[in-house]
């Protein structure tokens, strides 16, 4: 295969709502860290490994200065639980508050890649901080009973709206090839970033013309 870093802009695939579902298993979110070891292992991408660390990033890039974490849907999600959510449970995902904002330090080069394991055959998606930045996204909070009650962050997301793929290869390419879009994403582009599958902006406001222009350019002038 190469160095992935050579590979073509791999080209997200839109998530399929109804999968069939795969019996209970019991994956361990570490199988999937050391699938990703393992393939940058071997495809000569230096990383630096934070899986044992509770404070940092699961990888760091240092020749890129991109940033991961790596999540895992090892089974279904009882939605019994997730009253909340808006997605069928074959699209949805969990993700800790704290995770985003984790993610957030390291911007605008990070990422969360996730393995849905729990549909068969199995998917790769990513958001990127820009992603959760723009996704709809609805928080609740999680009680948590100790010596006293607590509350841990979450978000409940639709898989739908991060970029789909069938495979860890070019999910990773994917991550190396962000920074291309940068320009666009942070200067060119000046309609709402991105196309949710669960979401429906609306337009909202007077139209802006000629008259607005001449009026803006004067007052910035004067």
């Amino acid at each position: 295969m190469g160095d992935v870093g050579t590979l073509l802009f791999a080209k997200p695939k839109k998530a399929v709502a109804a999968r069939h579902v795969v019996p209970l298993q019991n994956h361990l979110t570490t199988m999937f860290e050391q699938e990703v070891k393992s393939f940058l292992t071997s495809h000569n991408i230096p990383f630096e490994d934070g899986t044992k660390s509770k404070t940092a990033l699961d990888f760091f890039l240092p020749r890129r200065k991109i940033y991961f974490d790596v999540k895992e849907k090892a089974q279904p999600f009882s939605m019994k639980n997730w009253h909340e959510a808006s997605t069928a449970q074959e699209t949805f995902f969990i993700m800790d508050d704290l995770a985003a904002r984790k993610l957030l330090l390291h911007a605008p080069l990070s990422f969360c890649l996730i393995k849905d394991s729990s549909i068969s055959p199995t998917m790769y998606y990513i958001y990127s901080i820009t992603d959760l930045l723009c996704i709809p996204k609805k928080r609740v909070k999680r009680p948590i009973e100790k010596t006293v009650k607590a509350f841990k962050g979450k978000w409940l997301l639709d898989l739908r709206d991060a970029a789909a793929f069938d495979e860890l290869p070019d999910a990773i390419n994917y991550i190396l090839s962000y920074e291309k879009k940068f320009s666009l994403i942070f200067s060119e582009h000046i309609d709402c970033w991105g196309k949710y599958p669960s979401e429906v902006i609306k337009t909202s406001g007077r139209t802006r013309t000629a008259g607005y222009w001449t009026k803006d350019s004067q007052a910035h002038s004067s």
